[in-house]
C-alpha cells in the first residue's frame, strides 16, 4: 500500500519542511499549492535561506525573522533585503560587493559565523575583502562571532590595521593569507581566545618571493587544532609552530619540495619538539617522487606519527596520506 505525501500527517511533513528544504526551495516547491502547505510553512522556524538568484527574492518577506542562517550565492546581488533579517545568526557570501559588506553592518552585532567565499582566490575583491576584514575586527563587531572565515588582505601603508579587538567567543576562523610568516603573526594578535586555526596560503605570483622572517617572541597559548593547506615550505611551518605551544591537532597538505624521505625526516624534527602533540594528519602529494615498499616502511619509522600512512595514485600525482 502506497502512501502520498499530502497523505502524511501535518507533524510528518512539518518535520520533512523543517530537515530537508531550505526556505527557498520550500517556497518554490510547496507554498501556494494549497492552504494547508502555506500554513506549515509559516509555522516555521529557524529558517535556512539559500539565495543563489534574483527570483530566490521572493520569499525573503516571508520569512524574514525567522532567519537564522543565509547563504548568498555569486550571482545574487540583491542587498535591500539584508538589515530584515534581525535574528540571522551565520552568513556566507560567495564573492561579495562592497555594498553587501556594508549592509552586514546592519545585523553584524547578531552574527555568531561569518565567512567570505571566493570563487577564484586570484581575483578576488580586495575592496570588499578588506571590509570585510575590518568589518570583523572592528568596534562594531559582534561579540557573539564564534567562527569566521576570511581572505587576509596585504598589510598597506594606506590602511591602518583593525584596533586589537578581543572578540570574547571567536574560537575559529578559516583565513586565506598570502605571505605566511608575517600574516600568521597578524592573526594570532588579533584573535587571542582561537581554539581552531585554518590557514590556506595562496600562492601569489604576483606578490615578492616570501623571505624568512623572524619575528619577535609571541606564542598564543590557546590554539590546539591548526590546519595548514598549500604549504610551501618546511623552514616556514617550522617558525609557525614556534608560536603554538599547546597544539594537539595537526594537518598539512603541501607539495613535495624535495624527496619523500628528507621532507618526512624534516617534518618528524619539527613536530617533536611540539610536547602536547596528539594527533598529525597530513595529504602530501608529488607529481614525480616515488617510493618502493621498503622506502615507505622507512618513512613509517621515522616518527610515530607515520606509522599508518598509505599511497594513492591519483590523476598522474601521488598522494601520501595519514
Amino acid at each position: 500500500m502506497h502512501t502520498r505525501f499530502e497523505q502524511l500527517p501535518n507533524e510528518v511533513i512539518f518535520n520533512i519542511f523543517s530537515n530537508y528544504f531550505d526556505g527557498v526551495q520550500l517556497y518554490k516547491s510547496f507554498f501556494g499549492l494549497n492552504s494547508r502547505y502555506n500554513n506549515l510553512i509559516k509555522s516555521l522556524n529557524n529558517i535556512h535561506l539559500h539565495l543563489e538568484c534574483q527570483d530566490d527574492d521572493k520569499c525573503i518577506y516571508l520569512y524574514s525573522k525567522k532567519v537564522i542562517s543565509l547563504y548568498i550565492g555569486q550571482k545574487h546581488r540583491s542587498i535591500n533585503f539584508i538589515p530584515l533579517l534581525i535574528n540571522v545568526r551565520s552568513v556566507t557570501i560567495v564573492d561579495p560587493t562592497i555594498l553587501q559588506i556594508i549592509y552586514l553592518l546592519d545585523i553584524g552585532q547578531n552574527l555568531e559565523h561569518a565567512s567570505i567565499i571566493w570563487s577564484n582566490i586570484y581575483l578576488i575583491n580586495s575592496i570588499s575583502a578588506r571590509s570585510f576584514y575590518e568589518l570583523i575586527f572592528s568596534a562594531s563587531s559582534s561579540n557573539n562571532l564564534r567562527s569566521c572565515r576570511f581572505y587576509l588582505p596585504k598589510s598597506h601603508s594606506l590602511y591602518l590595521e583593525p584596533k586589537h579587538c578581543i572578540l570574547p567567543l571567536l574560537h575559529s576562523i578559516y583565513v586565506q593569507l598570502s605571505i605566511p610568516s608575517v600574516d600568521f603573526r597578524r592573526i594570532i594578535r588579533l584573535c587571542p581566545n582561537l581554539i581552531r586555526l585554518d590557514v590556506e596560503i595562496i600562492d601569489d605570483v604576483y606578490s615578492n618571493e616570501e623571505k624568512i622572517i623572524v619575528l619577535s617572541h609571541y606564542q598564543h597559548i590557546n590554539i590546539r587544532r591548526f590546519h595548514i593547506y598549500n604549504l610551501l615550505s618546511l623552514d616556514i611551518f617550522d617558525i609557525l609552530m614556534g608560536y603554538l605551544p599547546n597544539l594537539e591537532k595537526l594537518y598539512i597538505s603541501m607539495k613535495f619540495p624535495s624527496h619523500p624521505i628528507d621532507v618526512f625526516e624534516q617534518l618528524s624534527s619539527i613536530i617533536h619538539r611540539i610536547d602536547r602533540l596528539k594527533e598529525v594528519h597530513f595529504r602530501l602529494t608529488t607529481d614525480f617522487w616515488n617510493l618502493g615498499q621498503h622506502q615507505l616502511e622507512q618513512v613509517k619509522q621515522i616518527n610515530p606519527f607515520f606509522a599508518n600512512i598509505f599511497i594513492e595514485n591519483q590523476d598522474d600525482e601521488i598522494i601520501f596520506i595519514s
